[in-house]
């Protein structure tokens, strides 16, 4: 597996031997990711929020395409998913979110090989839920327009087995799922992963 340097934003693009003029790469960062509305932008934030939250964003670069999107220092395994009610696009009315909960072949970012067993990857699910239905309230940088859905992995698998996707709104009504504050989350994981 090649593991990228962590950059800094600072790095220039260079042609023959000489930097570009332009600006370095932090400028494509600005033009590629400033919209944290947009679905994967908001997919990728919400990761960063919950790896921050667990303490394990410091030095780390993220792994795409690893079998879950965080491992802790613990060995704990998270999946993170994220949902919100707008979106970048215009909307008649507010979306129905709808948590990608499927069984999957885990693919190993170390070797390049896939497990043959479909399983759910994780030990835990944090669902990151932009909780904002007025276009005035939002702002995705306020975790305070965040919640944080906090699933063991074991609930779905006796709840909902074999399901690919499951509505909000039934995801935070089954029996062992934890509603917190992003200031909560961390704790709640772990307690959430502890047998």
């Amino acid at each position: 597996m090649i593991v990228p340097a962590r950059m800094t934003g600072d790095e220039p693009l260079t042609a023959g031997g000489n930097n570009l003029p332009g600006g370095p790469v932090i400028d494509f960062w600005r033009w590629s990711m400033s919209s944290l509305l947009d679905n994967t932008v908001r997919g990728l934030f919400a990761e960063y929020l919950v790896a921050r939250a667990l303490a394990v964003a410091s030095n780390a670069v993220r792994v795409e395409w690893d079998a879950v999107d965080i491992v802790t220092e613990s060995g704990l395994r998270v999946e993170v998913k994220s949902v919100s009610f707008l979106q970048s696009w215009a909307q008649t009315r507010a979306s129905t979110p709808t948590v990608s909960i499927p069984e999957t072949r885990a693919w190993d970012a170390h070797t390049g090989q896939h497990n043959p067993e479909y399983r759910r990857q994780a030990d835990v699910y944090v669902v990151c839920v932009l909780d904002v239905t007025d276009v005035a309230d939002l702002d995705p940088l306020n975790l305070d327009r965040w919640r944080f859905l906090v699933v063991p992995t074991h609930v779905l698998n006796t709840q909902v087995p074999g399901q690919k996707s499951i509505v909000l709104h039934r995801l935070a009504a089954l029996p062992g799922v934890t509603e917190c504050t992003y200031t909560e989350l961390r704790e709640t994981v772990e307690a959430a992963g502890t047998p």
